[in-house]
């Protein structure tokens, strides 16, 4: 079964296969199985999802050289998307948990009643 991409799509998946050979020769990087068709799963997989994959690319270069890598690949780059996706729902998780535990956050909009009518109600 054929992947469906979009004109977009494959627009992109092609942008991602040029920048990644242009840095990876840029640097001395090893580049493999990097052509259009490699990043059209990953494209198809993570489009809309992974904001600036052309820098998430450059991230994944990097990170490939500082821990010594020789080669970099689609398929690499394929988990450094998956590993962003799980980045971000923690990041996302960890500020909604900073928001419910900040005692200044009035977003809840959770009232305490009081008897006294001359004092006004607060927002937990």
């Amino acid at each position: 079964m054929a992947i469906e991409l979009s004109e977009t799509q494959r627009e992109l998946a092609k942008k991602l296969s040029e920048h990644a050979k242009d840095a990876c020769e840029l640097i001395g990087l090893g580049c493999k199985k990097a052509e259009p068709q490699h990043f059209s799963l990953i494209v198809a997989r993570y489009y809309g999802r992974v904001q600036g994959m052309t820098a998430e690319l450059d991230r994944c270069i990097e990170w490939c050289i500082s821990k010594g890598k020789l080669q970099f690949t689609a398929q690499r780059f394929g988990k450094w998307c998956a590993n962003k996706v799980k980045w971000d729902k923690e990041e996302e998780l960890k500020a909604m948990t900073k928001k419910k535990d900040d005692p200044l956050y009035y977003g809840r909009g959770e009232r305490t009643r009081t008897s006294d009518p001359t004092v006004p109600n607060r927002v937990l």
